[in-house]
C-alpha cells in the first residue's frame, strides 16, 4: 500500500471504523437482554464482519485478528455451543480494546496488540465448545451497485464552524447596507438589498441545519456505560432513553455528552438502591432511570430521573450549613439547590462520581451553554434533574430600544404590541404600576430604573407589551428603534451574573448590545416588590 493511499482513506476509515464499533456495542446490549432476537445478531455479526474487511485492506493487522476471534464467537453462539450471557464481558472488552485502537491511529500510532484479548477469545470458546463447528463464511454480501448514488459526505467540523462564522460576518454586513439603503433613496438599491437579505437569511439557515446533530448521538453511548456500571456495583438498572431524535447543534453535543454522562453515573452510584435495599424498602428489585429530551420553541429540556432514594435534605442542609453554604431556616428548594455549591454528603470517594464538586461543574458547564438546571427529589422515590437549553446558535429578530444612552434588544417573538402612553396614565397601585388598555389592566416598569441608568421625564412615554403565556408585561423605554435579525452569542462571566439578559448581538455599527431575558423579568414581577420602587415615575 502506498502512503498516498494510506493518507488518503485513513480519516474515512476511522469514521466508518467508529460507527461499526458503536453498532456492535448497541447489537450486543440488545442481544444481551433478547438472546433469541435473529435480527441482533446478524446485525452484530456484520458489523464485526465488515470492520475486519475494511481494516484488512487498511492493514491494521491486529484489528483483523482480533475480529476473527470475535467471528469465531459469534459463529459459536449461533450454533448454541457457548451462551451469549457467557461471553458478552470479554466481547465487550473486546469491542474497548478496539475502539482504543482507534485513537491511537488516529494519533498517528501504532495499534494496540490484541494477542491477549484474542487468547482469552479462544480460551472461552476451548472451554465451552463441545463439537468444531463449521466456520462461517466470509463472503455474503454481494458486489456493491456499479452506479450507486453519492447520497452523503463526511465534512469537517471546522469547515462549519468557519461557515458559520462567515455566515455571521454577512448579517453584519448586510445590517450595514440596511441603514445604508434608508440614506440613500435609490429603488434598484433597495431591491438588491433585499434579495440579498433573503439569501443571507436562506444560507444561514441551511448553515444551522448541517449543524444540527441527533441527540441519539449523545444517548447511544449510555446503555452500555449503565450496563457496565450497574454490574459493577450489584445493582439492576434499567435504562429508557425517549426523545433521541430531537437535535442540537454539534458545538453543544460534545459538552452535553460530557455532563449528562456525569448525572447518570451520579444516579447509579448515589441514588439508585442495591437490590437488597430496593426489597427491604418494598421497591422492584430492577431500577428504573430515565434520561428523556423534549422540545420546547428554540430550547431542548432534558430530563435525568431515577427512583432511588432521593435526595436527603436534612444531611444535606446539615453539611451546607457546616461549610456556610446556608443560612439556618432555609427553604427547601434552597436546600436542594446547594448541592451544585460544592457539597457533598457522601463520606467515602468512589470512581464513579461524586454529589460534590462534580454537580458544581455540571451546573457551570449547563451554564456556559446558556441552559439552567435545577433538582426535585422526594426522599424514598427518586430524583429528578431538569436541563434546558438552546436548540442552536440562533438568529431571531429583535426589536432595538433605547434607554439613556444604551441600546437594548427585545426578542420580537415575544412583543404583542407597541403603545404610547400619556405619563397620566400610568397610574400606582397597590405593588406595582399600570396601565389600562382595551382588555384590561397591564403591569408596567421603567426599564432605565430596573437597570439604573438615568432618563428623561416624558409626557408621553413608548411602552412595549410583552407577553409570556397569558401574563402581559409593559417595559417604558426611551425610544422605540428599528426590528432587525440578529445572531446571539453568549454572555459573558460578568454580564451573566445580571439575569436580565439572555444574551448578546453585534448590530453594524459594531456595537455589542444586550438581550433582555423575558422569562427573568416576568419571574422577578412575581417574586420581588422590586416593581413597587423601581416604578415610580
Amino acid at each position: 500500500m502506498t502512503d498516498a493511499f494510506f493518507n488518503k482513506h485513513k480519516d474515512v476509515f476511522l469514521k466508518e471504523a467508529a460507527d461499526h464499533i458503536e453498532r456492535m456495542n448497541a447489537s450486543l446490549m440488545q442481544l444481551e437482554k433478547t438472546p433469541n432476537d435473529g435480527r441482533f445478531f446478524q446485525d452484530l455479526f456484520r458489523s464485526v464482519h465488515t470492520l475486519k474487511s475494511i481494516a484488512a485492506v487498511m492493514t491494521y493487522n491486529q484489528i483483523v485478528k482480533l475480529c476473527h476471534a470475535i467471528e469465531d464467537i459469534l459463529d459459536a453462539i449461533r450454533n448454541k455451543t457457548i451462551s451469549i450471557h457467557h461471553c458478552a464481558d470479554a466481547l465487550f472488552k473486546s469491542f474497548d480494546l478496539l475502539s482504543a485502537s482507534l485513537k491511537e491511529i488516529a494519533k498517528n500510532e501504532s495499534e494496540i496488540n490484541a494477542d491477549d484479548l484474542e487468547q482469552e477469545l479462544r480460551q472461552l470458546l476451548s472451554e465451552r465448545k463441545e463439537n468444531k463447528t463449521p466456520t462461517v463464511s466470509s463472503q455474503k454480501n454481494g458486489p456493491l451497485p456499479a452506479h450507486a448514488k453519492l447520497e452523503s459526505i463526511e465534512v469537517k467540523v471546522e469547515r462549519l464552524d468557519t461557515l458559520m462564522k462567515l455566515s455571521e460576518e454577512l448579517l453584519v454586513s448586510r445590517i450595514k447596507l440596511d441603514l445604508l439603503r434608508e440614506t440613500i433613496n435609490n429603488p434598484e438599491l433597495t431591491a438588491t438589498v433585499d434579495t440579498l437579505g433573503r439569501h443571507i437569511t436562506d444560507i444561514q439557515y441551511n448553515i444551522m441545519q448541517v449543524r444540527l446533530v441527533s441527540i441519539d448521538f449523545i444517548f447511544d453511548r449510555f446503555p452500555r456505560m449503565v450496563r457496565d456500571l450497574a454490574k459493577q456495583q450489584n445493582k439492576q438498572v434499567n435504562l429508557q432513553l425517549e426523545g433521541g431524535d430531537i437535535e442540537l447543534d454539534r458545538s453543544l453535543i460534545d459538552e452535553l455528552g460530557e455532563t449528562l454522562g456525569h448525572l447518570i453515573r451520579n444516579a447509579i452510584d448515589h441514588g439508585i438502591e442495591t437490590t437488597d435495599a430496593r426489597m427491604k424498602a418494598n421497591k422492584r428489585p430492577e431500577a428504573t432511570l430515565v434520561l428523556k429530551a423534549t422540545r420546547a420553541k428554540e430550547f431542548v429540556s432534558i430530563e435525568v430521573s431515577d427512583d432511588g432514594a432521593g435526595l436527603d435534605l436534612q444531611k444535606i442542609e446539615s453539611v451546607a450549613l457546616k461549610q456556610n453554604i446556608l443560612t439556618p431556616g432555609a427553604p427547601p428548594d434552597e436546600i436542594k439547590s446547594s448541592i451544585f455549591k460544592g457539597i457533598s454528603t457522601t463520606k467515602h470517594v468512589t470512581t464513579v462520581s461524586g454529589r460534590g464538586l462534580g454537580l458544581s461543574i455540571v451546573k457551570q458547564k449547563i451554564e456556559s451553554m446558556g441552559g439552567t438546571i435545577e433538582v426535585r427529589s422526594v426522599i424514598g422515590r427518586g430524583t429528578q434533574f431538569f436541563i434546558k437549553i438552546p436548540l442552536t446558535l440562533a438568529v431571531i429578530k429583535v426589536l432595538f430600544i433605547k434607554i439613556s444612552d444604551h441600546i437594548y434588544a427585545i426578542p420580537i417573538n415575544n412583543i404583542e404590541r407597541l403603545l404610547t402612553v400619556p405619563a397620566e396614565d400610568i397610574q400606582g397601585l397597590l405593588n406595582y404600576n399600570a396601565i389600562v388598555y382595551e382588555d384590561g389592566e397591564i403591569p408596567v416598569t421603567h426599564l432605565s430604573h430596573l437597570f439604573a441608568v438615568k432618563s428623561q421625564l416624558m409626557q408621553n412615554y413608548p411602552i412595549v407589551v410583552v407577553r409570556r403565556g397569558k401574563e402581559r408585561l409593559g417595559l417604558v423605554v426611551d425610544t422605540l428603534l428599528s426590528t432587525q435579525e440578529v445572531v446571539i452569542k453568549p454572555l459573558t462571566k460578568v454580564v451573566k451574573e445580571n439575569k436580565y439578559f439572555s444574551g448578546s448581538a453585534l448590530i453594524g455599527s459594531g456595537e455589542m448590545v444586550l438581550i433582555l431575558d423575558m422569562d427573568h423579568l416576568f419571574l422577578s414581577r412575581r417574586k420581588k416588590n422590586e416593581w413597587k420602587t423601581a416604578n415610580a415615575v
